[in-house]
């Protein structure tokens, strides 16, 4: 019997609640007879109503109280002790935070192979913190660098970057063994053919994702005030009210819409219904998840410029502009104005998502877990 011990990075009712539940999330292929989620959060889920994350093998979640910079020391005992009475073959963690520390102390106490993902550079996120000046969160990063995220990764077996950009942070910190496997879409699911959500006289641009400061929607909504489409918005977040007042603002509230929350099992049916895809992005590099969706959809994607000292599988399929509103103007008017160019664009799409499909970086997990498994 297979186990595995997976630290997510938030609780599990989260990922429910924004409608991110993905069937075999953590457990690739079907590898593992249980897959034991240790929640460090204050409230959690119901297990049946997230089953399908652990495919046909037996969820158990496991709840402690909340965990956080300030207490996490002091519940090393107890998760190695509930790791210990598991017994997995391995043991993932999704950062190399506070969940990082515990399931890395586990595994050096009990031998257990390691697997920790990284879903973002901190070191950008710590500098983004600073040029902002968010001072007491560029604090507690800069504590967590110091005191956990190099004694992470420094000790785990395998380190899992989801982008190309994350790799050279990871070395920095002198992780020993860096893979590179991005986040997997279902091309069954995310395709051009599947059933539309909606209907429009316009083109519709799209763009999905966390209403926050990194991502700056309000380019959108600039760039689409001269031109004659609708700007859908899919997420929520911090920034909603100032959006909102800004599509007011601008005078374009009959041609702007938010949806805070589309169930995942419908959102291919908004990507298959717009136009382009779009996302802007300030400070930030990688690729969001949406990104690929709507590649797998068959998308024209217009994004924000990235670093140069790194490039991603992507880049020779999307359109990279300036983040401004001019810009993603300029970018829309070309696609739209052009058939043979948007076509162009959306083949590029679909050949490109099929180098990186979720059953190939399936396929790799299973793979790497079989390697810690088998030594």
């Amino acid at each position: 019997m297979t186990k595995i011990c997976v630290l997510p990075n938030d609780a599990l009712m989260s990922y429910y609640n924004k409608g991110e539940i993905k069937a075999g999330y953590y457990n690739p292929k079907n590898m593992f007879d249980e897959v034991h989620v240790l929640s460090l959060f204050d409230e959690e889920i119901e297990e049946s109503k997230v089953q399908t994350m652990a495919s046909s093998g037996k969820l158990k979640i496991h709840k402690l109280e909340k965990v956080d910079l300030s207490n996490y020391r002091s519940f090393e005992e107890k998760v190695i002790k509930i790791i210990e009475e598991i017994k997995p073959d391995v043991i993932r963690s999704y950062n190399p935070l506070v969940q990082g520390w515990l399931a890395t102390k586990a595994s050096k106490r009990l031998g257990i192979p390691l697997v920790v993902s990284l879903h973002t550079n901190y070191e950008q996120q710590r500098n983004f913190l600073k040029k902002e000046h968010k001072y007491f969160q560029f604090l507690k990063m800069t504590y967590a660098s110091q005191k956990i995220e190099k004694f992470v990764l420094q000790n785990a077996d395998v380190v899992v970057c989801v982008y190309q950009f994350i790799v050279s942070y990871a070395k920095k910190m002198d992780a020993k063994n860096v893979q590179v496997i991005y986040n997997r879409i279902d091309l069954n699911e995310f395709t051009p053919d599947c059933k539309k959500e909606f209907s429009s006289p316009r083109p519709t641009i799209l763009s999905v994702g966390r209403l926050i400061e990194q991502k700056d929607h309000k380019y959108l909504i600039e760039a689409i005030k001269e031109l004659d489409v609708n700007l859908l918005l899919i997420g929520d977040g911090p920034n909603y009210e100032s959006l909102v007042q800004l599509i007011q603002h601008t005078n374009v509230s009959d041609r702007v819409k938010i949806i805070k929350r589309v169930p995942h099992e419908k959102l291919n049916g908004y990507y298959a219904a717009s136009d382009i895809y779009a996302q802007p992005m300030k400070l930030l590099d990688g690729i969001p998840m949406p990104v690929l969706e709507a590649m797998a959809s068959g998308l024209p994607v217009v994004m924000s410029k990235h670093d140069t000292i790194y490039s991603e599988i992507i880049d020779d399929a999307v359109v990279f502009v300036e983040n401004d509103g001019k810009s993603f103007a300029d970018a829309f008017k070309k696609i739209l104005s052009n058939l043979q160019y948007k076509k162009e664009l959306q083949k590029k799409s679909l050949e490109t998502i099929k180098k990186i499909s979720g059953e190939i970086m399936e396929q790799k997990e299973y793979e790497l877990y079989q390697s810690l498994i088998s030594k």
